[in-house]
């Protein structure tokens, strides 16, 4: 028997993905890059960002694309747990996706007094930058779960 995955888990999943492998934001500028250990200048380390960001954008077409891509057995025992969490911390990360992508702008709007070195964005970034591992965790637990039920099947027999 196959479960299977809403579609707003599956609008979540392709914008956790592209949260993931575009890393556009407050938390990926300006010194906040170099806290985290920003990229050079060179062109070798853009090559594998490119990689990823193409990964990305081939799976989330497949999702979009083809019907029931996400879909998978029924979990059982461990698995149930591993697909909650990780649809959970999809759904978390959808939230500090949008944040991330918003908090320059908000923070603008919202902020009367900024201080003189901007050290309020750098806050605001950094924690925001740590967070979005949050929705990639998710991801991965979401995907594991998936392949432990396809392996179940695969070893019982008469399934």
């Amino acid at each position: 028997m196959t479960h299977q995955i809403p579609s707003r888990l599956k609008l979540a999943y392709c914008i956790v993905l592209l949260s993931a492998t575009l890393p556009y934001s407050v938390a990926s500028s300006g010194w906040l890059a170099l806290a985290n250990g920003g990229m050079g200048v060179s062109s070798v380390p853009l090559i594998g960002p490119l990689v990823l960001f193409a990964l990305g954008v081939y799976r989330i077409g497949l999702v979009i694309r083809v019907p029931g891509v996400l879909d998978a057995p029924v979990a059982t025992g461990f698995n149930v747990f591993l697909r909650k969490m990780g649809t959970f911390l999809i759904y978390v990360g959808v939230l500090t996706a949008l944040l991330r992508w918003t908090a320059g702008p908000l923070m603008r709007a919202l902020m009367i007094h900024r201080s003189e070195s901007g050290a309020e964005f750098f806050v605001v970034g950094l924690y925001l930058s740590l967070l979005s591992g949050v929705g990639l965790f998710g991801l991965v637990s979401f995907e594991f779960s998936r392949l432990l039920s396809f392996e179940r099947v695969e070893r019982s027999p008469g399934v």
